[in-house]
């Protein structure tokens, strides 16, 4: 929301907004509200500028001078006493102050500070006073807007707080040591709050930044918190079980709040909001009740929690909403989608069970421990890869339902030495353990080649028209041979810098010939066919290569080039193995060796008699 111009509609005003640098008059600095009407506000010291100091009632002007013209000091701007240090004692600002802008008191005040707001203030920001050092925080009485309460606690203890005007909303408490007098003449703080009974909403910010509270005690009345309410506090633990489960929840309701041990959720609740705990990391036990169909983006991440006991009600866990937690095995239930990153730095995660799984997010598995990778029987959809960047991970095994794979599922998984997919897939199959796209029942894109194979030289499948996107990255490969059919490869497939012989059987040099390492220009090879050299060195990318040799191709269809490189040869005999095993497949036309219409061990035999010249 823009504040200035809230302001202004709400006086009715119209007018542009001047733009002059900020000018000093007494002690403050002050900007340009409005040219036409001379209003102008108390602003933050310019930049090199120290904070506020030893700020007293007088310092607070009504109007001030510059160039000539007098102007009329209406509020206090954006971060105004961000670490200002203000006197002990009530400082009035005074009469014709009408806003007090985001963060304006921020780390401000002093000890026994107290702050007292006119009867012509209007409008002060969700966060004005987050984060605030005051001791006190008052109204004047006739003020139409706002009021202050005092609230007394069951210990003896009280505090006065900032309301509305009926006191049915607390908008914001003081972050100082707020003195308590005792009957005997000593003095204590007040760490506790009790919120009383008339209280129903707990605006934004209201205790942001309050160090000094421990102890917060809610009602069944109250029906909203607002975003940051209990950012960066001193909370050991949270019971919020009595609220209904209609209560409104804002976002970041307890970020930051490192000593949260303990917390408790009331039932009824439907989600828990974007980071609600992000970053309380000392926080090992929450309640998840029934009912919960979300937790959303970072609510429960870098926390402590060791186990979550997910309930059969959740469907969506969203981006890092578990992210950095000690968890070391959980079973996702009924959760249909997982999101970017959700359990992505939980260092001791090594089992997870996702039977209703259909839709994953990039990297949610990223930097877990995990040696065997779980398994989603029905998974449907990837919104993003790779899912995983787990160096212990040997294995990983795709369902026959996937629909839509982006990207390389397992990059940087260095130990990863065999992809399999499930038979009866429509879209995607594993050869010679590695990950395609099929379209019309044969490969046509490379997805993923595991970092970890044995083999250091990659023969693509017949058909292969694309390499995909990451799809050799971080894959220690010296040699890839590449069929007539490669029309493109993305740039970001990610070559390794050793690959010294590249071969591709494209008359027409595909898109993407900027896809390899400067070592490979360098210090590789090309082989092209011999007719498609010129056309390969005037080609983006691949006229980067020093060095390309033409190259004699056979004629599609002979007898025995399983591979389509030109040669029959042992590099055939593998492929030809593989397909009989299942790891690869081959086009009949010239894998039936022997004429009976079928690719099996007879014509493995066959080939090994061309090979040998019997």
């Amino acid at each position: 929301m823009n504040f200035k111009a809230t302001l202004l509609s709400a006086l009715m005003l119209v007018s542009a907004f001047a733009v002059n640098a900020a000018f000093k008059s007494g002690k403050f600095y002050y900007e340009v509200l409005d040219e036409a009407q001379a209003m102008v506000y108390i602003a933050t010291p310019p930049e090199n500028a120290d904070a506020y100091q030893n700020v007293t009632s007088t310092d607070f002007l009504t109007q001030v001078t510059h160039s000539g013209k007098t102007y009329k000091v209406v509020g206090i701007g954006p971060g105004a006493f961000a670490s200002a240090t203000i006197e002990s004692g009530t400082n009035r600002i005074p009469e014709g102050y009408l806003f007090i802008d985001a963060m304006a008191f921020d780390k401000g005040g002093g000890d026994g500070s107290s702050i007292k707001l006119p009867a012509s203030m209007q409008l002060i920001a969700d966060n004005a006073f987050a984060g605030n050092q005051l001791h006190g925080l008052t109204v004047v009485t006739d003020n139409p807007y706002f009021a202050h309460l005092s609230i007394k606690n069951s210990d003896g203890s009280s505090i006065v707080v900032l309301t509305n005007k009926d006191k049915t909303q607390l908008l914001a408490c003081v972050g100082g040591r707020a003195k308590t007098y005792n009957a005997d003449g000593s003095t204590t703080y007040v760490s506790t709050i009790e919120i009383p009974e008339q209280i129903t909403k707990i605006a934004g910010y209201a205790f942001y930044g309050n160090t000094h509270l421990t102890k917060v005690k809610l009602h069944s009345g109250i029906t909203e918190i607002g975003d940051g309410a209990f950012h960066s506090s001193n909370l050991s633990s949270i019971d919020m079980s009595m609220l209904p489960g209609t209560c409104k929840f804002g976002v970041s309701l307890f970020s930051d709040s490192h000593n949260l041990k303990s917390a408790k959720l009331p039932e009824g609740i439907t989600e828990i909001p974007t980071q609600m705990f992000f970053c309380c990391d000392a926080l090992s036990s929450i309640n998840l009740p029934a009912g919960i169909k979300a937790i959303r983006k970072q609510a429960l991440s870098t926390t402590a929690l060791s186990s979550v006991d997910l309930p059969e009600s959740l469907e969506l866990l969203d981006t890092c909403a578990l992210q950095s937690t000690a968890i070391s095995s959980i079973d996702l239930k009924n959760v249909k989608t997982v999101l970017n990153q959700c359990f992505s730095g939980c260092e001791n995660l090594s089992t997870v069970i996702g039977e209703k799984v259909e839709t994953l997010g990039g990297s949610v598995f990223s930097r877990c421990p995990m040696t065997e990778a779980p398994f989603f029987p029905v998974l449907k959809t990837t919104l993003g890869t790779p899912w995983f960047r787990c160096t212990n991970l040997v294995e990983l095994r795709l369902p026959n339902t996937l629909e839509s794979l982006l990207r390389n599922p397992a990059v940087g998984c260095t130990a990863l030495n065999e992809y399999k997919v499930d038979e009866g897939g429509k879209n995607y199959v594993e050869l010679d353990s590695c990950i395609y796209e099929i379209k019309n029942g044969k490969p046509y894109r490379l997805v993923g080649v595991p970092a970890g194979r044995f083999n250091t030289e990659l023969y693509l499948q017949p058909g292969t028209e694309y390499i995909g996107e990451q799809a050799i990255r971080e894959v220690p490969l010296t040699a890839i041979y590449a069929p007539a059919d490669l029309k493109e490869i993305y740039e970001g497939s990610g070559f390794s810098k050793d690959i010294m012989t590249v071969q591709v059987l494209a008359t027409v040099p595909p898109v993407g010939g900027g896809a390899f390492a400067q070592e490979t220009y360098e210090n590789g090879t090309l082989y092209v066919p011999k007719g498609s050299v010129e056309a390969y060195k005037a080609a983006d990318g691949w006229k980067n290569f020093l060095n390309i040799v033409g190259i004699d191709v056979a004629e599609p269809g002979v007898k025995g080039d399983v591979n389509g490189d030109g040669a029959v040869d042992v590099a055939d005999l593998n492929m030809l193995i593989n397909a009989v095993l299942g790891a690869a497949t081959v086009d009949t036309s010239v894998g039936d060796l022997n004429g009976d219409t079928l690719v099996d061990i007879a014509d493995v035999n066959a080939l090994i008699n061309i090979i040998l010249g019997a």
